[in-house]
């Protein structure tokens, strides 16, 4: 028998959706799991080395087991996971969450995956599993390490590694009664040593007790996944999973949403046919189980029918077991934290053909405010952020020109560059000029004047759709949403520079002036860009474009204090601030392809993208904080606030899911001048995308975002753009 390769995953548009297709298949006896045995054989045969723990776990897995020795063991082992049988290790279960809710709270960098999935998860599988042995971190490395045991075509150094964990783990199980919990309670090993008669071979009990440690992890990978989706969407979602009835109205719908499992793999020992599908002796069938499951909520859309433990004889026997778990965590951690706020920017995923699950899922605990350093504070409040932007009198935005110029008195250094950028970024000014420049600029950039560029807008968004479609490897970001803005923001805002392929290089770091008081090198670093992009900008064009460019306009102007140099730095900086326009299209579109189909079924229509659109910006736009300082005095909550002490306003906590009344562009007199070019390029090249491409989807977690400490954004955004004739010109 032929093993699985990884070519078995390279054409998904040849996967089974089908979620009748999907269960006939997993049914069919035609169909083995049993590549692990063939896999470690074939090694053998060439003379490489064995692996005898691994070798054992391929004749006695559940993973791994076929015939009569499988149906043997489940039925020795259905009394141990049925659900009436699980409800005697709830209180177990509790005590976990309420031991990982506390490691949360006093963590300095709170991370769910870490100090709640995971911490839970451990806590409550040593005892259940019946693993008294080994540290809490060893046992969990050593799980992480033999949970990709079911991974196609392992290197002999990741087989070895395995099989070193399973037999290290293999010491730490126990039939002795469990420190610390309730005697009547009995772990896996001390039930199968009672009933390994039932066994057609009872020396598989250790590694069938071992093979439920290991594969018990899904639990915690299971329960990340659901809290990640859960914290991507609104924060009503999240309140409402803190209610009592959820799990019953809602559990069955998030295991439908958020497998771990990606596909599952089996393959033909025979010709045989799947309903439309034929397949050939050897032959690997993949199923795609995100796909089924989206099929099965279109029959049935409260997600009850679901294929994410799979079905037939090898269905997750620990399916009950993970809903006992994510229906009882869930809320647990709803109700402990009603604020809590993901970073998605800081998630990190492990993704194989076969699964996915988050390794990081870092997050902020709460809304309140709180001091960070001795010179700033962070304003998690909305009602508290919405008072200070309001209120230009007591905070004003950060005063980098006077900082500036004492650092250079005090350094010695030539900071001009940098106290010109200073100067002229409209977010560090405030008084009669600040006022007079906002004026200039709406006349260029407010939603009334921008009418006359919608043509240009809808010609670089085709533009930008035609480059997908021809990409060989389409990316949203470098495909569509770059180009759109590059094309936008320069011909609107009047950057015309000599070498734009130069230009294209170096403006990202001008996204860097948005971070107030920078260390000197980095200054240093930014003065030189600056200064390059100065000397190589030219003239605006402005033939063949249909109105004129906001460089043009200004030149023309009688501005206070302000000459043309002051006014080349001040739309340099509008550019580098534009950036935002592809960050947070991008951060829309990874968050509306991460939503179920049947939640983005209407993306296509302008009209439901204008009417969803201050809900996604509030989720997705990219800038993290907005600064001010005290201009004297002042009090937050109980936060006394020294004269020129920094407030930094963490728009993650304040703006998720608040819809109209975000404040992702800020507001008043600091509101983003850019911030109506930014929606109406929104309102074209979402729906225009999904109109377009009405198969797209995102490549499982294959997505990257820049390090970067005053933006979310991502680098990459890998897709594939579907099966409906409309992927190619």
């Amino acid at each position: 028998m032929p093993v699985v390769n990884s070519s078995a995953w390279d054409s998904p548009d040849r996967f089974v959706t089908d979620p009748d297709d999907v269960a006939a298949l997993l049914r069919d006896p035609r169909f083995t799991v049993g590549q692990l045995a063939t896999h470690l054989d074939q090694i053998a045969a060439r003379g490489g080395p064995r692996f005898p723990h691994l070798a054992e776990m391929a004749r006695h897995a559940f993973a791994f087991q076929t015939g009569e020795a499988h149906l043997a063991a489940r039925r020795a082992t259905a009394a141990f996971f049925a659900a009436p049988a699980l409800t005697a290790w709830a209180p177990v279960a509790h005590r976990a969450f309420a031991r990982a809710l506390d490691r949360l709270e006093a963590a300095e960098a709170p991370d769910l995956m870490r100090d709640y999935c995971e911490g839970a998860f451990l806590d409550f599988v040593r005892a259940f599993a019946g693993c008294p042995g080994g540290t809490d971190e060893r046992v969990l490395e050593l799980i992480r390490v033999a949970n990709n045991t079911t991974q196609p075509m392992l290197s002999l150094r990741t087989l070895g590694r395995i099989d070193a964990a399973l037999g290290e783990l293999l010491g730490y199980l126990s039939t002795d009664p469990m420190p610390g919990v309730d005697p009547s309670l009995e772990g896996f090993p001390a039930f199968l040593e009672r009933r390994k008669d039932r066994l057609s071979d009872p020396a598989a009990a250790p590694y069938i007790a071992l093979s439920a440690l290991v594969g018990s992890h899904t639990v915690a990978q299971s329960l990340a996944l659901a809290l990640y989706g859960l914290l991507l969407g609104d924060a009503e979602h999240w309140r409402a999973a803190a209610e009592p009835g959820w799990t019953d109205a809602a559990l069955d719908r998030m295991m439908s949403l958020y497998p771990s499992t990606l596909t599952l793999v089996r393959m033909a020992e025979d010709d045989v046919r799947i309903g439309d599908c034929p397949f050939h002796k050897g032959e690997a069938a993949v199923m795609d189980v995100v796909a089924a499951n989206a099929e099965l909520r279109r029959r049935v859309p409260d997600g009850s029918a679901h294929l994410s433990f799979g079905t037939g004889p090898h269905k997750c026997p620990g399916a009950p077991l993970s809903q006992l778990f994510l229906g009882r965590a869930i809320p647990a951690l709803a109700r402990r934290f009603p604020q809590l706020a993901l970073h998605r920017d800081g998630v990190r995923f492990h993704v194989t053909p076969l699964v996915q699950y988050p390794v990081a899922l870092p997050v902020t605990r709460d809304a309140r405010s709180r001091r960070l350093t001795g010179r700033m504070v962070e304003i998690r409040d909305l009602d508290e952020a919405r008072a200070i932007v309001n209120d230009d009198d007591t905070w004003s935005p950060p005063r980098m020109e006077p900082y500036l110029t004492a650092l250079a008195d005090r350094s010695g250094r030539d900071l001009d560059l940098a106290r010109l950028v200073a100067r002229n970024a409209m977010f560090f000014m405030s008084g009669e000029r600040h006022a007079a420049i906002r004026r200039a600029v709406a006349d260029s950039l407010g939603g009334n004047r921008l009418a006359r560029w919608q043509p240009l807008i809808e010609a670089e968004t085709q533009a930008a759709l035609a480059r997908l479609a021809a990409a060989a490897e389409p990316d949203l970001i470098a495909d569509y949403a770059d180009p759109i803005f590059r094309g936008i923001a320069g011909p609107v805002l009047g950057i015309s520079p000599a070498d734009p392929e130069r230009f294209d290089v170096l403006a990202p770091i001008l996204q860097d002036v948005l971070e107030p008081w920078l260390p000197i090198r980095e200054l240093d670093r930014l003065q030189d860009v600056i200064g390059e992009i100065l000397a190589g900008l030219r003239p605006p064009a402005t033939d063949g474009l249909p109105g004129t460019p906001l460089l043009t306009r200004l030149m023309d102007e009688d501005l206070p204090d302000t000459d043309e140099t002051d006014i080349k730095a001040l739309v340099l900086v509008m550019y580098g601030a534009s950036f935002n326009m592809a960050h947070t299209l991008g951060n829309i579109l990874h968050h509306l392809l991460t939503l179920p189909p049947e939640d983005r079924k209407c993306a296509a229509d302008p009209a439901w993208i204008d009417a969803e659109l201050e809900r996604l910006i509030s989720l997705c736009a990219s800038p993290k904080y907005i600064y001010r300082m005290a201009r004297g005095p002042a009090r937050i909550g109980r936060i006394e606030i020294r004269p020129h002490e920094t407030l930094r306003l963490q728009l993650l906590s304040i703006d998720r899911g608040v819809g109209t009344g975000n404040l992702a562009f800020g507001h008043g007199l600091h509101r983003c001048v850019g911030a109506a070019l930014s929606k109406r390029m929104l309102r074209t090249a979402l729906p225009a995308l999904f109109a377009r491409f009405p198969g797209l989807a995102l490549k499982p977690q294959r997505h990257r975002y820049f390090e970067m400490t005053q933006t979310v954004a991502l680098a990459t955004l890998p897709c594939r753009l579907g099966s409906t004739g409309k992927d190619r010109p």
